[in-house]
């Protein structure tokens, strides 16, 4: 059985309820988290949590478990939220943005019920601390109680969740079949002292790895990567800063908990037949969970294709009606085959998943730093097709420069960013309908740019030019496991 992790978290300083004791540590077994009961209230763990108050005023529910693939956890929220209540004469649940536990984002309800004509009150939250992974809290109280200890109650108790990673995302060995020029490994619980080596098969032609620690907060860094015949290709000491690279002119590092490396970047560079070596550096405390490997072989000298899967954020009501929605992608389907065929390049499968309302309404507007993760965990949880690149429609994105927010057009959630994962903070390109919508042509150009930097494509050109697709850049995008034999 996994342990709870050890970490300090600022939550545990907050001022807690006056009058609540907490008692030791209980693991609900399979569940991912653990947490501190309080002192006095009846207790029921049976793989979930149930905790009352012998007056009756408190009541706390608590679960977690698998995510299932494709589901959306605002939903699961309102489902878990609405089973609690079933028996309750008159319940509401009532859509409160984002909360955190643990540093963790959720999605909050607000309740408003009435049972045996007695009024109350509470909330309901869930998050995703981990990949595959699902938390769920409910706390209610009658009103008065809630209005006096409620809230407070609530941040208290929050402080003594822990959340360790249950779920590990399950490895299909079927992947050999639906992709057969690609190899995909994942490789678990490594440890940071050790060389990560992965072997290269001849006529393998690219890489794409993602190195993952259990912490969704913290950072990863690539230290040493060294070829099959000994030769160093970067070295990075993260305590003097120093960088000796042929890849890169920057240290390759990671946030929320994935560092991405794709290889190789340039013309000048191959894959060849033998061990690479892999090392790795993390937030003080932490490990790697896991390294996921996909290797694509092949010579790909055929036409190439990249499916993409569209999710709709955006403020339009052209996006609410069947037949708009077809006339728009049938025309961006059109343009973009324009600008990609001449290079043996083409669009594959579109997919087009709209938004849930609670969904639209947190994500349509993006501030990069702040919810661009968050974002990209939503879309790769959302879609079907992993092996495609995952585009988000958002009526508007801003970035602070300076303490100033300022417009966006595009922006890719990783460079590189990841594929064929359930749930990544890497795993999607993000586009501004109000500022490209009433611009096909810019809107095509702004999503093959942002293709570009989320395949991890070094720009041949002079730095300050313009990333645009030429036949340099296509060379590379047709070895990229993004892309397959055009059929």
């Amino acid at each position: 059985m996994t342990e709870p992790s050890l970490q300090t978290d600022p939550e545990q300083n907050r001022p807690q309820a006056e009058g609540l004791v907490f008692g030791a540590e209980v693991n609900v077994e399979g569940s991912g988290f653990s947490f501190k009961p309080i002192a006095g209230f009846e207790l029921e763990v049976d793989g979930s949590v149930y905790m009352y108050s012998e007056d009756g005023n408190i009541e706390v529910s608590m679960v977690g478990g698998e995510l299932g693939e494709g589901v959306s956890i605002a939903e699961l929220n309102d489902a878990l939220a609405s089973e609690f209540m079933e028996n309750f004469d008159e319940s509401d649940l009532i859509e409160a943005g984002t909360d955190t536990i643990q540093n963790v984002t959720g999605f909050l309800n607000e309740i408003r019920f009435v049972n045996a004509e007695e009024a109350g009150k509470g909330v309901a939250l869930i998050c995703s601390p981990y990949l595959n992974q699902y938390f769920f809290i409910l706390i209610i109280a009658d009103a008065d109680h809630w209005d006096r200890r409620g809230a407070a109650l609530f941040e208290a108790l929050k402080s003594q969740i822990r959340f360790y990673p249950q779920f590990r995302p399950k490895v299909e060995q079927a992947e050999e079949d639906i992709h057969p020029d690609l190899t995909v490994e994942t490789f678990q619980d490594i440890d940071l002292e050790d060389e990560f080596v992965l072997h290269i098969e001849k006529g393998d032609v690219s890489l794409l790895l993602a190195a993952r620690t259990p912490d969704p907060r913290g950072s990863v860094t690539l230290t040493d990567v060294t070829a099959p015949d000994g030769q160093s290709l970067y070295h990075f000491d993260p305590l003097t800063g120093q960088l000796d690279s042929s890849l890169c002119s920057r240290p390759i590092t990671g946030d929320h908990g994935e560092l991405c490396f794709f290889f190789p970047r340039d013309n000048q560079q191959g894959l060849h037949a033998g061990d690479y070596r892999f090392s790795f550096s993390a937030t003080p405390g932490s490990r790697l969970e896991e390294i996921q490997v996909i290797i694509r072989a092949g010579r790909a000298l055929e036409c190439q294709a990249v499916d993409l899967n569209f999710w709709v954020a955006a403020e339009d009501p052209r996006f609410d009606t069947p037949e708009q929605v077809d006339a728009i992608f049938a025309d961006l389907r059109k343009r973009l085959t324009q600008h990609l065929a001449p290079l043996s390049l083409v669009p594959g499968q579109f997919e087009i998943f709209q938004a849930a309302p609670e969904e639209r309404e947190l994500f349509s507007t993006i501030n990069v730093a702040n919810d661009l993760a968050d974002c990209s965990y939503m879309i790769s949880e959302t879609v079907a097709n992993d092996r495609a690149l995952n585009v988000g429609l958002v009526q508007t994105l801003t970035e602070s420069v300076n303490g100033v927010d300022v417009d966006r057009e595009a922006v890719s959630a990783g460079i590189p960013g990841m594929i064929l994962t359930s749930a990544s903070p890497h795993a999607c390109v993000l586009l501004s309908w109000s500022a490209l919508g009433s611009d096909p042509d810019r809107l095509v150009q702004a999503l093959i740019e942002q293709m570009i930097a989320f395949s991890g494509i070094d720009n041949p050109l002079d730095k300050g030019q313009p990333l645009t697709l030429n036949r340099e850049i296509a060379w590379r995008l047709r070895r990229h496991p993004l892309f397959y034999d055009a059929p």
